[in-house]
């Protein structure tokens, strides 16, 4: 009897991306304990095979999904505020990078609260994470001073996190007044030389926290 002619391999060069695209979609709706070979290969559509192929397990599939995520959030709120110029068109950028680039996609929002979840319990999330908040935070101090642009990305944060979980969403012209709200008070309390506690170096970081004089009893 003859043997049955071997099956042809499926040309697929995508299928590591595709892998990562389908862990994303399964932490967006079942989060990191949904996260199973299973889970994966069926929205992927792919054999176990290949999963263990590419990834060594799945905490490798976890950590190269939020990567990804992350460096498309730092690629999309870079190009927003790359093309602002006045700090009025920079508030209008970031207003939209929240509500139309982030708030718009659920399942990217439901990521994003997945990743600083994970951030708490495991080391590389949290490094992927920190990376998140630099690069933000670096984008903004191209318009900013360093405390003011730190205070604006707290509050881009806070915003991320209240969206994924509120009950009733902040409506765009509430996350605007939020923002210029901060960038104001920011920008005042650093012009007026407010003492903020913390000294500010050249590059308008913070460097360390000022020694306080001890108050003298009465």
């Amino acid at each position: 009897m003859a043997p049955a002619p071997r099956r042809a391999r499926r040309h697929d060069p995508d299928r590591r991306q595709r892998i990562v695209d389908a862990a994303l979609q399964v932490l967006a709706t079942d989060g990191v304990a949904g996260i199973t070979h299973r889970a994966i290969g069926t929205v992927a559509d792919v054999p176990l095979g290949s999963i263990t192929y590419h990834f060594a397990n799945l905490a490798d599939i976890v950590d190269v999904a939020f990567e990804t995520h992350v460096a498309r959030l730092a690629e999309r709120f870079g190009a927003r505020l790359a093309g602002c110029e006045s700090a009025d068109d920079v508030i209008e950028c970031i207003v939209e990078a929240v509500t139309d680039d982030l708030a718009a996609h659920p399942n990217e929002l439901a990521v994003t609260y997945e990743l600083y979840g994970d951030a708490v319990r495991r080391a590389q999330t949290k490094r992927v994470t920190q990376d998140w908040m630099g690069l933000a935070e670096e984008a903004l101090a191209q318009h900013f001073p360093r405390p003011t642009a730190r205070l604006l990305d707290v509050v881009v944060e806070g915003l991320m996190v209240h969206m994924s979980i509120a009950q009733q969403q902040i409506s765009k012209d509430e996350v605007r007044a939020l923002l210029t709200i901060a960038a104001h008070a920011g920008q005042s309390a650093y012009q007026s030389g407010t003492d903020l506690g913390v000294e500010v170096d050249i590059d308008h970081k913070f460097v360390k926290p000022k020694s306080r004089k001890p108050q003298e009893k009465k």
